[in-house]
């Protein structure tokens, strides 16, 4: 895109800039329309394994559910709970979809499809992908709600928890490679890395699926219980983000694997 750019006359560095923007947009959006068609599929899926039919009102096979979900959303009256530090509060859902939209700068789609190639790019994910929990711990401490609070604890612990075997087994591709950077991980596998190193692949999808909050990882979000997890003082479109963050983060976690165990662009070798 920058290329096409200065090719067109356009100043190098400003050329840059408005590649970076666009790119920034269109990824953000891919991962927006990724959200609606996920919890679509989902909601599909489960009622399917619980004999029931699914969503199946809005729009052919129920596809319009999740945008008549949104618009509901949107239109809800937007609470902030007394005593809650407003700031923070209304902070925290923005962290947590950004926090993970961020990580796609780094994520090579080919060997010319990257937002930045980083020489320490997995070392970045680990950092930005943190910033989601420390969006959790934000939303339930600001809330002034003391169970929002033991949520978010509880929330931080089981997470701190799943990182310690995500990283270890993220320092064997780094290893193989020779290189932090996606770019140089994708490329030294001449035979993808799932081959030779199995039990490492493994330990990352289930810890990154346990991080994602799916079922049966689903502690966090604690659906049992009355008073459930560190958001409960969230609606409307702030309780929506949250919950976008958490598929978007499910289809970060697909495309991480792939670039890391299983050869990238360039298949599995």
């Amino acid at each position: 895109m920058a290329e096409f750019l200065i090719n067109s006359g356009w100043n190098a560095t400003l050329a840059q800039i408005v590649a970076s923007v666009l790119g920034a947009v269109v990824l953000a959006s891919f991962g927006l329309v990724w959200v609606i068609f996920s919890i679509w599929l989902e909601r599909k899926f489960a009622g399917r394994v619980q004999d029931r039919i699914g969503p199946n009102r809005t729009g052919p096979y129920g596809l319009f559910q999740t945008f008549a979900d949104v618009g509901k959303l949107l239109t809800k009256e937007d609470i902030t709970p007394e005593g809650a530090d407003k700031h923070i509060y209304n902070f925290a859902p923005i962290l947590a979809v950004a926090g993970i939209i961020a990580i796609f700068a780094v994520i090579p789609f080919n060997h010319a499809w990257v937002g930045a190639d980083l020489n320490v790019g997995v070392l970045y994910f680990v950092a930005v992908g943190s910033l989601a929990t420390l969006a959790i711990l934000l939303a339930g401490w600001s809330s002034n709600n003391k169970y929002a609070l033991l949520g978010a604890f509880r929330a931080i612990a089981a997470l701190i928890s799943y990182e310690v075997p995500m990283i270890l087994s993220l320092a064997v591709p780094v290893l193989l490679a020779g290189s932090m950077s996606m770019q140089d991980i994708v490329k030294g596998q001449s035979i993808a890395y799932i081959f030779v190193v199995p039990v490492s692949a493994l330990i990352f999808f289930i810890s990154q699926l346990a991080e994602v909050g799916r079922s049966p990882f689903d502690l966090i979000e604690a659906e049992s219980e009355i008073i459930a997890g560190f958001n409960i003082e969230y609606s409307g479109m702030k309780f929506a983000m949250f919950y976008a963050a958490e598929f978007i983060h499910a289809f970060v976690i697909c495309i991480l694997t792939a670039v890391l165990f299983l050869g990238g662009w360039r298949g599995l070798g």
